[in-house]
């Protein structure tokens, strides 16, 4: 069984064959095992759901679906329903059997648009940080047979789950960039200060 999950700019598409993990998997040894194998991995993940966030927050829905070249290229609301239907698919290949509800405005196969029929930024907002926990979730929960189970079809050697969940990473971290791009041409803070800003109103917080 094959599945088309959306891995590029909105062109392309990476074909692969389906994993479904076991879920009976709790032994200590086992979550060692990917800790040691998927830790750089997840945390990765972990960072970029922050960036776009933050990336999100001061956005108008005007400038989060403006779009590039002319209104020819991406919006950053795009690329951010884009990054959702690409968590839900790795979702998927984890063993979180749910439903895909942006795959059909953000695809892989799917061009940008006007963004008049996208989620508002504000809902982006909350819709990426409700898939980002349940992410970090099956992340968590991740065991040694699930780590090394085979799951073929990208571009990379290691062809298995681990493998994927590499290049989901890069994949990610790909469009963030292109996120935080699309930011500072249109005025607004880059990603890093908007970082650091919320480092230091944490900071000032628990002070």
């Amino acid at each position: 069984m094959t599945r088309n999950l959306p891995v590029t700019d909105g062109s392309e598409e990476w074909n692969h064959r389906e994993t479904k993990r076991p879920r009976h998997h709790s032994h200590e040894k086992e979550n060692d095992y990917m800790n040691d194998h998927t830790k750089s991995v997840t945390d990765i993940f972990e960072f970029n759901s922050t960036m776009v966030r933050v990336g999100l927050e001061d956005l108008t829905n005007e400038h989060a679906t403006h779009q590039v070249r002319a209104g020819e290229g991406s919006s950053i609301s795009y690329l951010v329903g884009h990054m959702l239907a690409s968590r839900i698919g790795a979702l998927k290949m984890l063993g979180v059997e749910t439903e895909n509800p942006y795959s059909e405005l953000f695809g892989g196969a799917v061009p940008a648009r006007d963004g008049s029929d996208y989620p508002d930024v504000s809902e982006l907002v909350g819709q990426w940080n409700q898939v980002s926990e349940s992410f970090a979730a099956a992340l968590a929960d991740l065991g040694a047979d699930d780590v090394l189970a085979p799951c073929e079809g990208f571009p990379i050697p290691d062809q298995t789950v681990r493998g994927a969940l590499m290049f989901w990473a890069w994949h990610e971290s790909y469009h963030l960039g292109q996120l935080g791009i699309m930011r500072t041409e249109l005025g607004y803070p880059s990603l890093q200060s908007r970082l650091y800003a919320e480092m230091q109103a944490a900071e000032t917080q628990e002070a």
